[in-house]
């Protein structure tokens, strides 16, 4: 009875660890099969943040850039109206639309020069800006720049005709500042990845100096003295990101793993 039992037992033991080899093989095997489905997985979503960061840091990149002309006495950001601005306070005689033809110049042709120079040196560091990231490869197809040059005029009447008034006039402002730009060797239209646009807002456009009303009333030449400060040109830049997609439902789909 003894050997049959040894002999039962033998059989159980010889089927039992081949059995307990093929569980574990094939367990092993779906581990390794489900280690590199995750891999898999893993590096495809690594590949994807690595877009979205890549794209999110050259957005940070172009907006720091713009930021550090804000760091210099020519520029400056108005969080009212989002926009980096021309800060070199220039004021152009009545009718007149040439840079040569500054308030300024009418008593002071020193300083009527001075503020000429500072109008170059704001021209140059758009440019060399512009040009610093071209030469990065952060200004692209996809990323741009929109330098606005924007002529403003005051609201003294002026409205000769279709041609001679203060809309006109604004424009042209902002034409001749382009011109006295090109004639001192700055030209951003040349630049491949920069748009420029000469506009004139006549009597609108933002920011303005807006005087009290009631200097109209009771001082009407300190009136026109503080509107006639809107005799002058404002330079925009603006950032253009194009087909760059840093958007909450971008990420939110490459957190689903989707």
């Amino acid at each position: 009875m003894a050997s049959v039992n040894s002999i039962m037992e033998g059989k159980n033991n010889e089927s039992f660890w081949p059995s307990y080899v093929d569980i574990m093989t094939t367990l092993f095997a779906i581990t390794l099969v489900l280690f590199a489905v995750s891999f898999s997985r893993f590096k495809i979503k690594e590949k994807q943040l690595k877009s979205l960061v890549d794209e999110y840091e050259n957005i940070i990149t172009v907006y720091s850039a713009v930021g550090v002309i804000d760091s210099t006495t020519f520029f400056g950001y108005n969080d009212q109206y989002l926009k980096h601005l021309f800060t070199v306070d220039v004021q152009y005689q009545q009718k007149e639309y040439r840079v040569d033809r500054l308030m300024l110049d009418t008593y002071n042709k020193e300083a009527a020069n001075a503020k000429r120079d500072s109008i170059l040196e704001a021209g140059r560091l758009i440019q060399e800006t512009l040009l610093g990231l071209e030469e990065a490869h952060i200004a692209h197809d996809n990323i741009k720049f929109l330098v606005v040059i924007e002529g403003q005029s005051s609201k003294v009447k002026f409205d000769g005709d279709d041609w001679r008034n203060n809309y006109t006039l604004s424009y042209l402002r902002a034409q001749f500042l382009n011109k006295f730009w090109k004639a001192n060797g700055i030209d951003l239209s040349a630049l491949p990845h920069c748009e420029l646009i000469i506009a004139g807002s006549g009597e609108e456009g933002v920011p303005r100096i807006v005087p009290d009303d009631n200097l109209l009333q009771h001082n009407k030449q300190t009136w026109i003295n503080e509107e006639s400060r809107n005799q002058r040109f404002l330079i925009h830049i603006v950032p253009v990101i194009g087909n760059i997609d840093v958007t909450k439902a971008k990420i939110e789909y490459y957190k689903g793993g989707r």
